[in-house]
């Protein structure tokens, strides 16, 4: 998978035709529909745009194509093609499939098999994260009861999760903030990461 902006995929195009890559590639740049805008449209969270005629989707798509790539229509048509070439390659004997393996069986449950002594007890782990030795998670030996208790938040979790303390209320809500912003994949990220 390629997508607009750059000129990576023309290095695979290269590759291709010197018989570098010697095995079938499937590929697609996504993107395709900035073709149907009339201005630059960046995309993602890198904010992939195209800087020139080259760097547009449906012309690395036109190019892996020549190049010998097994190129889609569209990006619809990716599994279908991923299949086509599949089929082909175990129909000519380049791909011979094995049968699938089953899973050994399960005698019992595994609940009852422990209550019954058969396996022993999972271990329980004591992290710089949190404590999980006793019947209840202990974040920087606070009760997981008492931080839902108090209402902490996200903010407060994460101070007691990395910091191993409970940091003001300032802090916590700029924690907050910071991943409000990065819980964005679209055109914010890009700002707010810059």
């Amino acid at each position: 998978l390629g997508e607009v902006g750059g000129t990576e995929e023309y290095k695979v195009c290269e590759a291709i035709k010197s018989g570098a890559i010697k095995k079938p590639i499937v590929s697609w740049c996504i993107g395709t529909c900035a073709d149907m805008f009339s201005t630059d449209v960046q995309f993602g969270h890198a904010g992939a745009s195209a800087g020139a005629a080259e760097e547009t989707a449906s012309a690395k798509n036109a190019a892996l194509k020549a190049a010998g790539a097994h190129v889609p229509s569209s990006f619809d048509e990716l599994g279908e093609e991923i299949n086509k070439v599949y089929c082909k390659l175990v129909e000519t004997g380049v791909i011979v499939p094995q049968p699938e393996v089953p899973p050994p069986p399960v005698p019992m449950d595994y609940n009852w098999a422990r209550e019954l002594g058969l396996i022993r007890k999972p271990a329980s782990f004591m992290t710089s994260i949190c404590d999980e030795r006793g019947q209840e998670l202990l974040y920087a030996g606070i009760p997981i009861t008492e931080v839902f208790r108090q209402d902490m938040g996200i903010g407060g979790v994460l101070s007691l999760l990395w910091f191993q303390r409970r940091l003001p209320p300032y802090a916590c809500k700029f924690l907050e903030m910071c991943l409000m912003i990065t819980a964005d994949h679209g055109p914010a990220v890009s700002g707010g990461h810059n």
